[in-house]
């Protein structure tokens, strides 16, 4: 097994915030712990995270590359080509 040389640093989120948000909106608190740490602030944040629309979402193709992205999987459906998804650890620093 490698060891990891990297500390972690975990913050902890708003105690109060924490128990707002799991009493107005009936969570556990892992769920709402999660939240706080996304940036939730308010009730009203964390409904609107967890009651996404498509109109909530940004254009995915404002994201540097992603026609060409497109363009070449496309290209690859059409020739019967194999595709393989990489990410690294941060592939989901992408905010919204």
């Amino acid at each position: 097994m490698i060891l990891s040389k990297k500390r972690w640093r975990v913050e902890r989120p708003d105690a109060k915030l924490v128990q707002t948000l799991q009493n107005d909106l009936q969570l556990s608190a892992i769920a709402a712990k999660i939240l706080a740490a996304r940036g939730c602030e308010t009730t009203a944040d964390a409904e609107s995270l967890l009651n996404m629309t498509e109109t909530s979402i940004h254009d995915p193709f404002l994201m540097h590359g992603m026609a060409e992205a497109v363009a070449r999987i496309e290209q690859a459906l059409d020739n019967g080509e194999k595709i393989l998804v990489y990410g690294d650890y941060d592939c989901g620093a992408t905010r919204f």
